[in-house]
């Protein structure tokens, strides 16, 4: 029997429980976990913008066996709850990952959310994981594979200037005030212009309000994020490339929203963006192991500039769907 109790990141005993089972729980070679920090950090947030709920559950003998959180967007697709589930090893196929499963769809229920999502890797030359075996037994079905890739550190970088008039500009730590609208619209594009599975999706709400609390929270947590953005001919921003680099994972470097706007593709944008953003980041690069970036298997051109700068595939990330 499992109990499940909610989590309270501000108590200091239950969150080193919990967060001692979500490390565990991540055990793949490629799977790299949030810090104690990162993680509490985004727990006890509080925005306008989103709440993340924990929980924690217990066996017979009140040990820790399997930590869970819920993600509810406020201002965009407001009918998905985000989920992640980890039981700690030892202590699978003893029914603790499925209470937890279960407790998070009544919380999903009890906010009038009609579906669930979550994130499931496996490694590369599988088809499939135990963590993807328990998605299916709980009722969820893959909507879209990414590509897992990572680049060895050092790597040289191919010659990728901008061209056809387009410019680059850069920035660390914070948006510069004559951007930051922009690049909060053009950040809000991500789903309706990348590849995405049949889940119906929206666009995630960015505003400057946002953008400035994103940038808290990562100061807050360790992180650098090195930002480059294309600028058009006539002045507007069109594209970006975000670098993440964790003070808590000396090792590796996290690639995330990578996009050109659709009417500005075809100048070779994407690979000026991210072969800059890795030469304006020499110094952060510095002793680094990895970097990490996600694709959708079918995002041909994003796939063909990750193997020009010489990434090589090491697994798959799985975004599985239940509607309940």
């Amino acid at each position: 029997m499992t109990t499940i109790e909610s989590l309270d990141p501000a108590d200091d005993v239950q969150y080193a429980e919990f967060y001692s089972v979500y490390a565990a729980a991540l055990g793949d070679e490629w799977d790299r976990p949030y810090s104690a920090r990162e993680k509490r950090l985004a727990l006890q947030e509080k925005s306008e913008y989103q709440e993340v709920i924990g929980a924690l559950g217990r066996n017979d003998a009140g040990v820790a066996v399997v930590a869970g959180t819920i993600d509810f967007s406020l201002k965009d697709n407001v009918d998905v709850g985000f989920i992640e589930v980890g039981v700690a090893p030892g202590h699978r196929r003893q029914g603790h990952g499925s209470a937890m499963v279960a407790h998070l769809v009544e919380l999903n229920s009890s906010r009038g959310r009609t579906s669930l999502m979550g994130e499931v890797r496996w490694d590369e030359g599988q088809t499939g994981s135990g963590h993807t075996a328990f998605a299916e037994a709980c009722g969820f079905h893959l909507d879209m594979a990414d590509a897992h890739r990572v680049l060895d550190l050092p790597a040289p970088l191919p010659e990728a200037p901008a061209r056809d008039g387009y410019t680059m500009v850069s920035w660390r730590r914070g948006v510069p005030d004559e951007w930051i609208d922009q690049y909060a619209h053009l950040v809000s594009r991500l789903v309706e212009d990348s590849p995405s599975g049949d889940f119906p999706l929206e666009n995630e709400f960015y505003d400057a309000g946002r953008i400035r609390a994103d940038e808290r929270l990562l100061a807050e947590q360790g992180r650098v994020m090195q930002v480059v953005a294309a600028v058009s001919p006539d002045g507007e921003l069109v594209g970006h490339t975000q670098l993440v680099f964790p003070e808590s994972d000396p090792g590796d470097v996290y690639q995330w929203a990578t996009l050109v706007l659709p009417e500005h593709r075809g100048h070779g944008l994407g690979l000026s963006l991210k072969v800059e953003a890795m030469r304006v980041s020499a110094d952060l690069l510095e002793g680094r192991r990895f970097v990490h970036t996600y694709n959708h298997a079918d995002n041909g051109p994003m796939i063909a500039v990750n193997e020009v700068m010489g990434f090589r595939r090491v697994g798959w990330l799985g975004e599985f769907v239940r509607n309940l």
